[in-house]
């Protein structure tokens, strides 16, 4: 299916742009040939629909232009994310390219608008483009041969425009709403109400700069799950407050591809022993997670009710003859964790796959796979993704 093979979708996006690309410039060449031969009386019709190309057609063939260059010897003028060519710095030529560079603050915490706006342009664009074509058709009707071979052009230059959209929208749906790593058919799949997604690794911030462990959002007090993973960096921490009970932070925890799966699907199961008591631990940083962690492979990020709190400094002393719900451990060195005891306070997640394993490892350390006897199902190719989220 189309939807799945990311490849096979990459391609004809390739292939359909490249096409809408050389209609657009056989159509430019037509146009400015009926601007040198129309009178003065009836230049008002194709100057209309030249302005109208240049505002959509021409935009997306820069931009397609830029994305090949980007893509092939961007390396090699950019060495990092953050160098400017002239004035013009590397993130902002992958937002040009991928034509999202038209940003609103929401996107900081909701970044899957991001794909979403590329695929508004490209209707807004294809929206222009009709008019240009009812305008065209006008002018032949009135003015023939003036605007015929445009017109026709047009006509014929909106078959593949129209597959563009869908594969367009396709491309979007794929990463947001169909990547599932534990399966790899298409069914409907039934997950806990607070498993919000899956999402591959390469899409978080360290993934996603030259420059490691650097947020691209700094002194942010956003706690968006989204904002968090593609935004901040995995060295990042989030402590609570020192004395509020009740509290919503953000917790990270590690562990295999199959117990994702199963979380995913039936929520978490508290651990029936650990260092600070029963129940289910989190980290406050994603890079703590690697130490912390028994199992490997698969990062989950969660929005945490901590409710009410007992702090230590020692382990031993999370015994207590009062009720809590959380024990929060205060590492001497920063590295702090948490046990809550109820999996209702954990009240969403984000599920965050490694797609490329060291199954050498895992075998070593003898956590299983899925079912099916792989680490990961469903691959999403995220390099057809590139340069969309800088």
């Amino acid at each position: 299916m189309l939807l799945k093979n990311d490849v096979k979708r990459y391609h004809y996006l390739i292939t359909l742009h490249t096409i809408c690309s050389i209609a657009f410039i056989i159509r430019f060449i037509v146009l400015c040939t009926d601007l040198s031969s129309a009178k003065k009386d009836l230049i008002a019709f194709p100057v209309i629909i030249l302005l109208l190309e240049l505002g959509s057609s021409f935009i997306t063939f820069i931009a397609n232009l830029c994305y090949v260059f980007l893509r092939y010897i961007g390396s090699i003028l950019f060495e990092s994310d953050r160098e400017n060519v002239g004035c013009c710095s590397q993130s902002f030529a992958w937002n040009l390219s991928t034509l999202t560079c038209i940003r609103c603050e929401c996107y900081l915490e909701y970044p899957q608008l991001i794909s979403i706006t590329r695929f508004n342009i490209l209707i807004a664009f294809e929206i222009m483009r009709f008019i240009g074509f009812i305008l065209a058709c006008v002018c032949a009707s009135r003015y023939s041969p003036i605007g015929v071979g445009y017109a026709v052009l047009a006509a014929f230059s909106f078959i593949p425009s129209l597959w563009l959209l869908i594969v367009e929208y396709l491309h979007y749906r794929r990463l947001w709403f169909h990547y599932h790593p534990d399966v790899s058919d298409d069914k409907k799949r039934e997950y806990d109400s607070h498993h919000l997604r899956f999402l591959p690794l390469a899409l978080t911030n360290d993934q996603q700069t030259s420059h490691w462990q650097k947020s691209r959002c700094n002194n942010c007090l956003s706690r968006n799950l989204y904002h968090v993973i593609m935004y901040h960096s995995s060295n990042t921490r989030y402590p609570p407050e020192q004395t509020t009970d009740g509290q919503i932070v953000i917790g990270f925890h590690q562990t295999s591809h199959a117990s994702a799966a199963s979380i995913a699907k039936t929520n978490f199961k508290p651990g029936q022993s650990g260092w600070i008591g029963p129940g289910i631990y989190c980290a406050t940083s994603l890079d703590h997670t690697e130490f912390k962690a028994n199992q490997f492979g698969a990062y989950i990020c969660a929005k945490v009710n901590l409710g009410k709190t007992r702090r230590i400094t020692n382990i031993e002393d999370w015994r207590s003859t009062e009720k809590y719900d959380t024990v929060y451990y205060q590492h001497p060195i920063g590295a702090d964790e948490f046990c809550v005891h109820d999996p209702k306070q954990i009240l969403s997640w984000i599920i965050l796959i490694d797609q490329d394993p060291n199954k050498q490892l895992l075998e070593q350390r003898n956590i299983l796979p899925l079912s099916s006897g792989k680490y990961i199902e469903d691959r999403l190719e995220d390099i057809a993704y590139r340069g969309c989220f800088i």
